[in-house]
C-alpha cells in the first residue's frame, strides 16, 4: 500500500529507514520474518524453531536459561535447544524469541524527560502480552499477530531516539513542558512521528502488511481502513490501558478516553473484562521478569 504524503516527508523517512537497514535494529530482521513465517503456516514444526535458535549463540543460551529456571523446574537439567523447545511448549517459544530479540534494540538506556529505553521496553512487552490476550479471550484466537504487532508498536521511537536524538529529545521537553502526547510534539519539530517511522520500518522489511499500518496507526486507529480494524484498535485499547497504569514509558499521557470508549465498542469488550485481562497481564509481566526475560 502506497501511503501519500509529500516529498520532503518521504525524502526524511527514507533517510531513517535506510539508516535504520545499515544498523543493529536491522538485526532482529531475520528473526522476526522467520517467527512470523512459522506462525502462518500450519505445517510449521518444532524443527523449524530450532534452526533458528541454533544459528543465535545469545539466544541460545537465554533459551536454556529459561528452559531450565525453577518456574518450569525440570526433573533433568536441559542441555539441548530440541529438549527445551518440547519442554516449553511450542507457542512460548515462539514468544520467547519474540520477546528476546525485539528487547536486544531496547538495551542501550539513558533517561531523559523520563524516558528510558528500559521503561519503553517494560510498556511494549506488557501491550503485546495484553493485545495477546484480547484475541484469546473475546475472539478465540491464538493472537500471535497482536503479540507482535504490540511487541514492535514503538519500534519507532527506538529508531527517532537513536538517529535523531537532538530533534527527540525537544520532542521530549516538549511534550512535557506543554503537556501534549509525545507523537503530537513529534510532528511539530520533524514534520512526521515515530508512528510514520515505525509503518516504514515494518513495510520495508516485507514484513506482513497488517502489522505496519496497525502499528503506523497505534495512537489514531480511527484512521486505518476496516481490514486492520480489529488489530490496530487492539493495539490501541492495550497501548491506552498500559498508559493509564503507568506501566513502563508513557508517552501518550494525555490520552484521548473517546477514541478509547470507541475501540471497546468496536471490539465488543467490556471494560470489566479488560480489567480482567490486564491482571492476567501484570502476573504475566511479573513472572517474564522473575525469569530475567526482561
Amino acid at each position: 500500500m502506497e501511503y501519500n504524503m509529500d516529498t520532503g516527508k518521504r525524502n526524511k523517512l527514507d533517510d531513517i529507514v535506510s539508516r535504520v537497514n545499515r544498523s543493529d535494529i536491522s538485526t532482529i530482521k531475520g528473526v522476526i520474518s522467520s517467527i512470523i513465517m512459522i506462525m502462518n503456516n500450519p505445517n510449521s514444526t518444532a524443527k523449524d524453531i530450532e534452526e533458528i535458535i541454533q544459528v543465535d549463540p545469545p539466544l541460545t543460551a537465554r533459551v536454556l536459561k529459561v528452559a531450565n529456571s525453577a518456574y518450569y523446574s525440570p526433573q533433568n537439567k536441559i542441555s539441548e535447544i530440541d529438549q527445551a523447545v518440547i519442554w516449553l511448549g511450542f507457542s512460548t517459544i515462539k514468544e520467547l524469541i519474540l520477546s528476546q530479540k525485539v528487547c536486544e534494540i531496547f538495551e542501550k538506556d539513558e533517561e531523559y524527560e523520563g524516558y528510558s529505553r528500559r521503561a519503553l521496553w517494560k510498556h511494549s512487552l506488557a501491550v503485546a502480552l495484553m493485545s495477546k490476550m484480547i484475541y484469546r479471550r473475546e475472539f478465540g484466537e491464538r493472537g500471535e499477530n497482536a503479540y507482535v504487532a504490540g511487541l514492535l508498536h514503538n519500534i519507532g521511537i527506538i529508531a527517532v531516539d537513536q538517529f535523531l536524538q537532538n530533534d527527540f529529545k525537544n520532542a521530549l521537553k516538549m511534550a512535557k513542558d506543554n503537556q501534549v502526547n509525545l507523537y503530537i510534539a513529534e510532528n511539530e519539530i520533524m514534520g512526521f512521528n515515530h508512528q510514520d517511522v515505525a509503518r516504514e520500518i515494518i513495510l520495508n522489511w516485507e514484513l506482513p502488511e497488517e502489522y505496519g499500518m496497525s502499528i503506523g496507526s497505534h495512537h489514531n486507529p480511527e484512521m486505518i481502513e476496516a481490514k486492520y480494524a480489529r488489530i490496530t484498535d487492539t493495539v490501541f485499547t492495550a497501548n491506552y490501558y498500559c498508559q493509564l497504569k503507568k506501566i513502563g514509558y508513557n508517552d501518550a499521557s494525555y490520552t484521548e478516553e473517546n477514541i478509547y470508549n470507541k475501540c471497546l465498542q468496536r471490539l465488543n469488550l467490556n471494560p470489566l473484562a479488560l480489567d480482567l485481562i490486564a491482571k492476567n497481564m501484570q502476573s504475566e509481566l511479573l513472572l517474564m521478569e522473575e525469569m530475567g526475560i526482561y
